[in-house]
């Protein structure tokens, strides 16, 4: 036996398996606190909901979450409604729009200067001066231009139409009553339209000094000044930065409403928790819930107590434990299960190689492998010389009463955690020759009669069973052999999990 500390590395995917393989247990332990928690939950709001006054208060509770909630989507549709047509807008504008479309780096501008000249003159002789209608024909002239009627002319007589709204960004009219001059300019995306605006205006004021002359005094009216430039526009660029960048962020803020409109539509509506509905759901809903945290308690502790057990769980590690081999694994054969897929489904996942419908062979491959061991072992003291030996079938030597060569059976004993029953079983399933003396003894920990039927053998064949036998129940075993000098032929490991 290996003297060193063994220290069992905890292997994941094995875990893992050994929940799976159990998740009847673990369905069956989720199912009963679903079936609590949602009993409990009913019983609990059925309770409640037979007084009243509670009902009377959930009621308008219930009113007032209503109104509220429908509330906050009527506001998020307006505001949605609100600004899909500020961005519509807004985007309409900047396509149409002349002042858009202008290179602040290359503007042009127009200019026309208008000087009203009357004959006004003051006689120092006389007491009684004539009336000045300057500022009066300038004021004409002024309300002309500004109430629309000139607009109107300019949009009649242009070559391409022109929107009154546009027409005013690029066209303005200032006033100078004390020089008597009125000063028209015009911003536009090149020369010809801003001199093709200004004509069109300066023919519009020319038709009307006609009308204002008859209304209010004779009056000349010259241009001065007019011309035709081109300048950088700093300040339109910076204002058409900004107006592109209102409409992104308008779409921003219609994405972000769009959003939490649906998360709106999405959230649950307030309910009546008081009615026999609403406590029906919720102890279906509290079920679901309990089932899903009861199955995943149920497979942690599953698991924990898979690690945390010394139960042989892995036939596998009595070899790097002990130092002693597996003869053989016989797997265990499970009565009919209903969803039966299911464990095989996990049995491939964790790794199985062994068979359920392969017991019986099993248990003859392993009886074959304990008698080709004796046989071995038998060879191996022949090629040594040892001419005697009383635990061997065929050992020669004379008989003391009849003088012929003595014949001894070779006796192995088969003990361990495993049962009797169970061992009985493994040993009918095999044929052994007259010449082995094979005996099924008790456990030798908790029998004293199986003493001294070990102590009469030669060999011995422990037979452990998978989730019943413990680490440290077959080291005392193996401690006890040893001293008595018992020669362990290896283990059989019984009711190894196998594919269904």
């Amino acid at each position: 036996m290996n003297e060193q500390i063994y220290e069992q590395e905890i292997n994941l995917g094995k875990t893992i398996y050994r929940m799976f393989r159990d998740w009847r247990k673990i369905f069956v332990a989720a199912l009963a606190v679903a079936v609590l928690v949602g009993v409990g939950y009913f019983v609990l709001e059925k309770i409640k909901t037979s007084d009243p006054d509670y009902v009377k208060t959930a009621e308008e509770n219930y009113n007032r979450e209503m109104a509220a909630f429908e509330a906050k989507g009527e506001t998020l549709q307006r505001e949605i409604a609100n600004l899909e047509e500020t961005r519509a807008e807004r985007e309409a504008y900047n396509a149409d729009s002349i002042l858009m479309k202008i290179n602040p780096y290359r503007e042009f501008n127009a200019s026309l200067q208008l000087y009203v000249a009357t004959d006004y003159q003051i006689v120092p002789e006389l007491t009684y001066q004539n009336i000045d209608l300057s500022n009066r024909i300038l004021r004409s002239y002024l309300t002309y231009m500004v109430n629309g009627d000139m607009y109107q002319y300019i949009m009649e007589h242009m070559s391409r139409p022109v929107e009154l709204r546009y027409l005013k960004e690029i066209l303005s009219v200032s006033g100078d009553y004390d020089n008597r001059m009125v000063t028209i300019a015009v911003r536009g995306e090149n020369g010809e339209d801003c001199r093709e605006i200004i004509q069109c205006a300066l023919e519009g004021i020319l038709e009307k000094q006609e009308g204002i002359t008859s209304a209010i005094g004779e009056h000349e009216l010259n241009a001065v000044n007019q011309s035709v430039y081109e300048t950088v526009n700093l300040e339109l660029d910076e204002w058409q930065k900004n107006n592109l960048q209102y409409v992104s962020e308008l779409s921003i803020r219609l994405q972000e409403k769009a959003e939490e409109y649906m998360e709106w539509e999405a959230s649950p509506k307030p309910g009546r928790d008081y009615t026999m509905t609403a406590v029906v759901r919720g102890s279906v809903k509290g079920m679901v819930i309990a089932f899903l945290a009861g199955a995943v308690l149920a497979a942690a502790f599953i698991a924990f107590r898979y690690i945390m057990s010394d139960k042989l769980e892995d036939a596998g590690e009595l070899k790097n434990r002990f130092g002693i081999r597996v003869i053989a694994q016989i797997p265990k054969v499970h009565k009919k299960r209903v969803w039966v897929g299911f464990d095989r489904l996990f049995a491939r996942m964790g790794g199985l190689t062994l068979y359920e419908r392969d017991a019986l062979t099993l248990k003859r491959v392993a009886a074959q492998s304990v008698k080709a061991e004796l046989a071995a072992l038998e060879n191996s003291v022949i090629d040594d010389g040892i001419a005697k030996k009383p635990e061997f079938c065929g050992t020669k030597g004379k008989d003391s009463a009849s003088g012929s060569p003595a014949s001894k059976k070779v006796r192995v004993v088969f003990t361990g955690h495993a049962t009797p029953e169970e061992i009985e079983s493994f040993l009918s399933a095999a044929e052994w020759e007259k010449s082995y003396g094979i005996k099924c003894v008790p456990n030798i920990l908790n029998d004293p009669s199986a003493v001294s039927a070990i102590m009469d053998a030669d060999y011995v064949v422990l037979v452990e069973k998978q989730g019943g036998s413990t680490c440290a129940e077959i080291e005392r075993e193996l401690e006890a052999l040893f001293a008595w000098k018992k020669k362990v032929l290896g283990f059989i490991v019984t009711d190894v999990d196998a594919v269904p």
